[in-house]
């Protein structure tokens, strides 16, 4: 029976026949891991296929189906892939050398190891814009840390990601139901299965050629995230969220209210709400902060200190 591999890279393919080959090549073209490169074809419409046919190499293996999503395609590799590990490659991007031996030595009792990326042009060059690079570029962090993070925004670059499959398949895999944050979706669950890890390190570059799906924000992809973002907030339990704010030097509530604010996303209010009443009845004042002030319009009953005193702490 042959050896299992270490890493499943998962190359999720649409048409993109410009770029898929140097996708696939720079997976296999790995060393120093046991991996196998499982590329899923979402129905390309265009050249795609047929140079996916042309490949050849050992743990290579073409899936094709017709059309079904990035989640739902995903989500078939996870149910393929026969590596512990799993790395998920857009087939627009490719990994740099010692890319999977990297995050492989860092995986050791994490769920997930998360690299840095190179973000480049549709021709593989540096980007002149420094915004996307900026927005995910973090130092080496991991656990809460991590988890904190991710209240305010998803920095975790996807490509960046390797992954247990086994943790994956057991909070569910990639919600079918969205089309743009289905993986924060995942790292947000799997945060509350262990440890997030970011390795700073520049290991996968990632073309941002204009129509990348989480190239602008828009009210469809907010709401995604904000459905990710409630959805974790209500499975693991607010005290648990406001726990990893504990070592704060404003407190625990107003740290997490800052961040929850600067999410940008309405749904979190009744949240802020609950924490600022926590806050109240242990005989605190709420911060005078300028970003609270900027509530005052959306929730005025946050400075109402008589609501605030005998509301029954409710998020609703």
């Amino acid at each position: 029976m042959p050896r299992s591999p270490d890493i499943s890279v998962l190359v999720p393919s649409w048409n993109h026949a410009r770029w898929v080959e140097e996708s696939v090549r720079s997976a296999l073209a790995q060393e120093g891991v046991e991996a196998e490169v499982v590329v899923l074809d979402d129905g390309s419409e265009d050249d795609s296929v047929r140079r996916l046919r042309a490949i050849e190499g050992p743990g290579y293996r073409l899936l094709a189906h017709a059309n079904r999503g990035l989640s739902r395609t995903l989500n078939r590799g996870l149910a393929e892939a026969r590596g512990r590990w799993v790395k998920f490659l857009p087939s627009d991007d490719f990994l740099r050398p010692g890319c999977l031996r990297t995050q492989l030595g860092a995986a050791d009792g994490a769920v997930a190891v998360f690299c840095l990326p190179e973000v480049v042009d549709a021709e593989g060059h540096a980007l002149r814009d420094p915004a996307p690079q900026a927005w995910f570029d973090l130092p080496a962090c991991e656990g809460s840390a991590v988890r904190r993070r991710l209240v305010e925004r998803n920095p975790l670059c996807a490509p960046g990601a390797l992954f247990s499959r086994d943790a994956a398949l057991s909070v569910g895999g990639f919600d079918a139901s969205l089309r743009v944050a289905q993986d924060y979706d995942l790292w947000l669950r799997l945060a509350g299965r262990g440890v997030l890890r970011v390795v700073p390190e520049r290991l996968v570059a990632v073309r941002w050629h204009g129509s990348n799906q989480s190239a602008r924000a828009t009210e469809a992809s907010e709401a995604e995230r904000a459905y990710a973002l409630v959805g974790a907030l209500v499975r693991d339990g607010l005290d648990a969220w406001t726990e990893l704010f504990a070592q704060d030097e404003e407190g625990p509530q107003p740290a997490f209210m800052r961040r929850l604010v600067a999410s940008g996303l309405r749904e979190t209010l009744p949240f802020v709400r609950r924490l600022a009443l926590e806050w109240r009845q242990q005989g605190r004042d709420l911060p005078d902060a300028a970003w609270l002030e900027g509530l005052r319009g959306l929730a005025p009953e946050l400075f109402r200190p008589a609501v605030l005193d005998h509301a029954d702490g409710s998020a609703g």
